[in-house]
């Protein structure tokens, strides 16, 4: 951890919730039937233009074809195409008002953010804006690794220099292995020491970063952009920076199998595998203005392009496709979904989030310049109106006590979301079970700050490869005493109904998914159990295997299978969903400890009761954590301890770990179950925190195969003693 680094700047969310989008949608469409039913009014006035700034001829054709189409639809603007001829100079001409508009990648937005303001992002079916920066090798290749001997003398393959995927996040990651000049600064010098030869375009042609390249410049090399990429890969090259997408877009699915990802841990995973083996998570490419365009021209550019997705988007029959083509990555990447609006408010800072800026500034030896975030703020996510009254009650507690942080509630509508917002800077704080903090760790750049203790052994403890008696829980199966016939065994449980707290959430999820595979499932665990709850499945295995997995769940409607809203939710959903005509349910010890209703299911095919699940339970994880943004100072994670402590240990009615009182509400904010937090010490990672043992398990139920990185150092969770 950086301990002195700045905090990103505040910022709301920059994508616009859908009930805005359907209003744009609305709108549009009440333009596009104005334009019908007006057009043959010759007096209307002349339809309002557009200048679209091209990089390369190959762009300037589609860009012709796109205003053809525009006028031929009748749209209510005309498209002017404006030949820059490469991505500087366009953004040098939107700069001087001689164009309007044109796409980019975060990376020429970060050098340009002070100038240029996005008000469209790609979006590539992840639903928030964002794709996964990777690295790919051929299969067949059984020398390259993401180490220093595993990329000695190698070929690389960059989409170009200064593009995001192909350069700045792997430089980003390969900074601690390259040899670097004195100020750490020379990072070309640094990639031609260790590549034999490489193809970076827009790379000095005399350089060895041109040496794999034809003609090294974007509009002409073939080897250029993602696409350029993946073939100099398949020419001769032996690894190759572009985005997760690019190989599905490029082999049309047919020969996959014959590339790899490099894993940041030095293993490798398969190419569908990206959102667990990759470099980062990154802002998608933008359509961006002048930060001087005015709002007329701003909405006559959203409302147009809104429209043309609509006419002539992927699932249009169409024969011109603005995501599409012949050619790929032309005026938008080929694998772009839809274009997302973005607030008229958000600025190039924010849509590029403090994480990923302040990387790629320290690459330029930069920080950010200012923030307006003061480490005077806590303002923590929660993602349920219960949730929120709590959020709210503990606000008015803190200034009871007068914190010196004030502290403040902001609504995300999932754990993945506040994490988001965490990064972009609009958030600070969530609590997150192991599940979460392993994904959104590694995503996010996420840190911990304090630990939930469950009871037992309270003393100063650190821990590698196991988590310590202070900061753990075990995950246990729990059924019904008067089930006779359930048992943790392949013949037994063959047929039941499953109870989980959530997808991929850890006792609900990783512990017993894993558990069944390596002893009784051979993988086979979707079509093992006749039906499920899995709260969130909906949205990660759309279909027939969604369906199942989501078929006893008790939510209604856009509630059903959701992960926090429905019903069956958590750990009292999970034995709501037992109670409910659930065989089994997956949990932690603390659900149902001191309920005879229940007994728990022991790997051994026994059973035992509630109390004895030191004797009986699948697997002992790391706890709860509150986790903050890695970016934070060493000062600002001491003052939001110092403030959680204070809170645990304040005298009288209030407490912070009981949820009762708000709506009967259950683990809001603190699983209920904590006695108390323990500090975690700011030197601790995310992966220090979690323990090789529950990374392999968790890297297990993934299909992620090779050991995942030896944690850089054990964690200290300090001694405490509860109230």
């Amino acid at each position: 951890m950086n301990s002195g680094s700045p905090r990103g700047s505040k910022a709301g969310r920059c994508i616009l919730i859908w009930a805005v989008i359907a209003t744009v949608t609305m709108v549009a469409l009440i333009i596009a039937l104005a334009v019908v039913a007006n057009q043959q009014n010759d007096n209307r006035p002349q339809p309002a233009s557009i200048t679209w700034c091209t990089v390369n001829d190959a762009e300037q054709s589609k860009c012709t074809q796109m205003s053809a189409a525009f006028q031929s639809a009748q749209f209510n603007a005309i498209v002017n195409c404006a030949a820059g001829k490469s991505t500087n100079i366009c953004i040098k001409m939107v700069k001087n008002n001689q164009a309007d508009v044109l796409t980019i990648d975060g990376g020429h937005l970060v050098d340009n953010r002070a100038d240029l303001k996005p008000i469209l992002a790609e979006d590539y079916g992840e639903g928030d804006a964002t794709y996964w920066a990777v690295a790919v090798v051929k299969k067949s290749d059984s020398t390259t690794f993401l180490t220093k001997p595993g990329l000695q003398g190698k070929i690389s393959c960059h989409t170009g220099l200064g593009k995001t995927a192909g350069w700045n996040v792997p430089m980003g990651v390969l900074k601690g292995i390259l040899t670097v000049s004195s100020n750490g600064c020379n990072i070309q010098q640094a990639v031609t020491n260790l590549f034999s030869q490489s193809c970076a375009p827009g790379a000095p042609t005399s350089s060895k970063l041109c040496k794999k390249c034809s003609t090294c410049t974007c509009g002409s090399d073939p080897y250029c952009g993602y696409t350029g990429a993946f073939r100099c890969l398949v020419e001769g090259g032996n690894v190759a920076f572009i985005k997760h997408t690019t190989v599905f877009s490029n082999t049309d699915g047919s020969n996959t199998d014959d590339f790899e990802l490099l894993c940041s841990d030095g293993t490798r995973a398969p190419v569908s595998a990206y959102s667990q083996c990759n470099l980062g998570k990154v802002p998608s490419h933008a359509v961006v203005v002048s930060k001087q365009a005015t709002a007329a021209v701003i909405d006559r550019i959203v409302e147009t392009m809104y429209l043309a997705q609509l006419k002539f988007g992927p699932h249009s029959g169409e024969t011109f496709k603005l995501f599409g083509g012949a050619s790929k990555d032309l005026l938008f990447k080929s694998s772009t979904k839809l274009l997302m609006p973005l607030n008229f408010s958000c600025n190039s800072d924010t849509y590029l989030g403090s994480s990923y800026l302040n990387s790629q500034l320290s690459l330029q030896c930069q920080t950010t310049q200012s923030t307006s975030v003061t480490e005077s703020a806590l303002r923590w996510c929660v993602i349920s109106d219960d949730e929120m009254t709590k959020c709210t009650a503990v606000a008015t507690q803190a200034r009871r006590i007068q914190s010196v942080l004030v502290v403040s509630c902001v609504r995300g509508t999932s754990v993945a979301n506040c994490a988001r917002l965490i990064s972009l800077g609009a958030a600070d704080a969530i609590t997150m079970d192991s599940g979460h903090i392993y994904t959104m760790g590694r995503d996010y750049d996420l840190q911990p700050v304090a630990a939930e203790f469950y009871g037992g052994l309270v003393a100063s403890s650190r821990f590698k490869s196991l988590p310590s008696a202070g900061a753990s829980y075990y995950a246990v199966a729990v059924i019904k005493a008067s089930d006779t016939s359930t048992r943790l065994t392949r013949s037994a449980l063959q047929g039941k109904k499953s109870c989980h707290t959530g997808y991929q959430r850890t006792a609900g999820w990783n512990v017993p998914v894993g558990f069944l595979i390596d002893n009784h499932l051979k993988f086979c665990f979707y079509c093992f159990f006749d039906s499920s709850c899995a709260p969130g499945a909906s949205a990660a295995f759309p279909g027939a295997v969604g369906n199942k997995l989501c078929q006893i769940c008790g939510g209604t409607g856009a509630n059903k299978c959701d992960a926090s809203l429905d019903p069956y939710s958590g750990y009292a959903g999970a034995i709501r969903c037992l109670n409910a005509g659930g065989d089994i349910a997956f949990v932690k010890h603390t659900t149902v400890l001191g309920n005879d209703s229940y007994q728990l299911a022991c790997p051994d095919g026994s059973v035992q009761p509630v109390a004895n699940y030191i004797n009986c339970y699948l697997a002992r994880v790391p706890s709860h954590a509150v986790m903050l943004s890695s970016q934070n100072s060493f000062v600002y994670y001491e003052k939001v301890w110092n403030l959680l402590n204070s809170l645990q240990n304040t005298a009288g009615t209030f407490q912070i770990f009981s949820s009762s009182e708000y709506n009967n509400g259950k683990d809001l904010m603190f699983k209920d179950s904590t006695h108390c937090l323990l500090k975690v010490e700011t030197s601790c990672t995310w992966r220090d925190f979690l323990g090789t043992s529950y990374i392999n398990t968790v890297r297990g139920t993934r299909c992620l195969t090779g050991n995942p990185p030896t944690p850089s150092s054990t964690c200290t969770i300090q001694s405490a003693t509860c109230n």
